[in-house]
């Protein structure tokens, strides 16, 4: 792992083990203090990295961390303000459109042709998955949730089919990064599904920002790396500050 990577690394999971703490020990102060800087170190690694050069990707990705950081906020409170759960899963409805936009673009931007055939059947277990688990959960939402929460199934479907759709339109790496991330990302919205509509199990908390922060970093970490393999014309360089 390069340097500059490796230093944001452990800046970021050293933020992640202070927020478990805070959880662990209901520091809600430290968790309150914590929880929004994790979007906002991700914005500034991509910032730094690309020194401020945003193509219609980096764009796409910077929505989708800036629409999280908002998501974020509105969720950490909204057992005080109801209407926030809505205002929170809107705006991560949204950054999921936005990182599935700059997703289709780097797949557009491919010298490679776009395989039909494959591209279904990598969509077939997303569509398989979440239709399933939209059945699991769709006894205990609200009737005034239901068609958002199905909505939003919908949006982080087409987030991982999308994202995973870049393979042979991408450098492996970038791929792997990005892939790996989405899959997290919607398994910790799945985790939040059932906390919120089939039952509160003991540290949802915990296992649901383990796989959101990892999803996004590795969303982030996917992206800036296929940027600059893109202005590079290489296809696997360092990350450099």
């Amino acid at each position: 792992m390069f340097r500059e990577l490796k230093n944001f690394t452990i800046v970021y999971y050293l933020l992640v083990l202070v927020f478990m703490l805070s959880v662990f020990m209901e520091l809600q102060a430290l968790h309150y203090l914590v929880k929004p800087m994790f979007m906002l170190a991700l914005i500034g690694f991509q910032y730094v990295q690309l020194k401020g050069n945003y193509s219609f990707f980096s764009k796409m990705v910077l929505i989708g961390l800036i629409l999280s950081w908002v998501g974020d906020i509105a969720l950490m409170i909204d057992e005080k303000f109801p209407i926030l759960f809505i205002v929170g899963l809107g705006a991560f409805l949204i950054a999921h459109l936005g990182y599935s936009a700059g997703f289709v673009q780097s797949i557009k931007a491919s010298k490679s042709p776009l395989k039909w055939v494959k591209s279904l059947l990598i969509a077939l277990p997303f569509v398989a998955f979440t239709a399933a688990f939209f059945s699991y959960v769709q006894s205990g939402l609200p009737a005034d949730l239901y068609v958002p929460v199905l909505a939003y199934t919908i949006v982080i479907t087409i987030m991982g089919i999308t994202a995973t759709a870049r393979h042979y339109h991408t450098d492996k790496k970038s791929f792997k990064w990005i892939a790996i991330g989405a899959i997290l990302f919607i398994l910790s919205d799945c985790v939040i599904a059932i906390n919120k509509f089939v039952y509160d199990f003991e540290y949802d908390a915990i296992v649901n920002m383990i796989l959101y922060l990892g999803g996004q970093y590795m969303i982030t970490v996917g992206a800036v790396y296929y940027v600059k393999n893109i202005n590079s014309g290489s296809t696997d360089l360092p990350l450099s500050a």
